[in-house]
């Protein structure tokens, strides 16, 4: 279906819908953060109420049911993996003197071969200002990346209140995907299955990129334990950082085109100080892996991307950023797949006709080989 957008609404009505989207969106910024949270949680968990609907269990107990194995699994995920991240990342702190001095070791040789042919630079530089900094800051920084609130009341309520939320919207899901059809434009085997796709779409990218960050992250965790192997001998110390590396790869993967950078600079950094082959090393393992992760896992896992202009995902990353911190940047990527689905479904075109002549919203059938469903069966599956 084909929506045209008259020339009243490009000049007046979009500017003004936008402004007042962004005043009302800032001053109730932690209402929309939370609602927008816990409404993602509901698309995802969605999914599986609906299976548990096909095996004849009633919504009112699927959905506390799947809200307790989610509860368990975040549980078993903190228990198992919370306190070895912590210890390596202690560990990891606990390095940086000894890599700086040994840098500053290195510089001082150059510096003195240097001053031999008449060439005086100082490249040395205080080890010890650079190890207080880390060591009083690299705990706060990296706490202040993965919290949502200021504090950690704050982080506990909007917690409690993503999980009530998001509990009544799966309760009230059938309700819910009734009156969003009623509000999509066309009539009601369309606006059914634009809404129904709109699910799919968010879980499918979703999902793909759960799994994709999983096995990027296995794959880095394990090719660092395998260069601390005696028999290879590439970098001893690296098995000891193996599961921090390899989960720091997996968080920074569901960010683009930026995320597989990010996720190579610490462990090649962390290799370059036990010596500069053993960082040629990790950089190679690292270039593998993404070429396998570009040309088998993505387009097996993930089908196809964002489908959207780098720099309009650029300037959702950061103003999801800005919006919600770390859960607003990777929560604005989905909600632009989204919003791809509704721009290539609807096939959204701008009115060119003058303003005395203008021809008003048009609603022209999409051309396609695949029909809309009927109602009957989207609301039963949606039951």
């Amino acid at each position: 279906m084909r929506i045209t957008i008259p020339r009243w609404a490009q000049l007046i009505l979009i500017p003004v819908a936008i402004f007042l989207a962004l005043y009302f969106g800032r001053a109730a910024s932690h209402a929309v953060f939370v609602f927008l949270i816990s409404a993602i949680v509901a698309l995802l968990l969605n999914p599986v109420v609906l299976g548990l609907q096909k095996i004849r269990c009633p919504r009112w107990l699927g959905v506390p049911l799947v809200y307790l194995a989610f509860l368990a699994v975040v549980v078993v995920l903190i228990i198992f993996l919370g306190p070895p991240l912590a210890r390596q990342f202690q560990r990891l702190l606990k390095g940086i003197p000894g890599w700086l001095d040994s840098l500053n070791a290195s510089l001082g040789t150059l510096q003195t071969w240097l001053a031999n042919h008449n060439i005086k630079v100082n490249l040395q530089f205080n080890t010890s200002s650079i190890v207080n900094w880390v060591q009083s800051h690299g705990s706060q920084s990296v706490g202040a990346l993965f919290s949502v609130g200021r504090s950690l009341v704050g982080m506990i309520v909007n917690f409690l209140l993503t999980v009530v939320i998001s509990f009544y919207m799966l309760i009230d899901g059938k309700r819910i995907f009734r009156f969003l059809s009623k509000l999509a434009p066309g009539e009601p085997p369309v606006s059914q299955t634009y809404v129904t796709g709109l699910q799919s779409a968010f879980s499918r990218y979703v999902r793909g990129q759960a799994l994709l960050g999983a096995a990027l992250g296995v794959a880095v965790g394990l090719a660092m334990w395998i260069f601390s192997w005696g028999v290879v001998g590439i970098w001893p110390e690296g098995g000891q950082y193996a599961l921090l590396f390899g989960f720091w790869a997996a968080v920074t993967e569901v960010i683009p085109y930026v995320g597989p950078w990010l996720g190579a600079i610490p462990p090649v950094i962390a290799a370059f100080f036990h010596s500069p082959s053993a960082a040629l090393w990790v950089i190679g393992a690292f270039v593998i892996i993404q070429q396998l992760e570009g040309h088998v896992l993505a387009p097996n896992i993930v089908g196809t991307s964002v489908g959207v202009h780098p720099l309009i995902v650029i300037f959702a990353l950061l103003a999801g950023a800005q919006i919600g911190g770390l859960l607003g940047m990777l929560a604005s990527l989905p909600l632009l797949a989204m919003l791809r689905h509704t721009m290539h479904f609807y096939d959204v075109k701008l009115s060119h006709a003058p303003w005395v002549a203008d021809d008003g919203i048009v609603l022209l059938p999409a051309k396609s080989s695949h029909p809309p469903p009927k109602t009957e069966k989207i609301e039963e599956t949606q039951e």
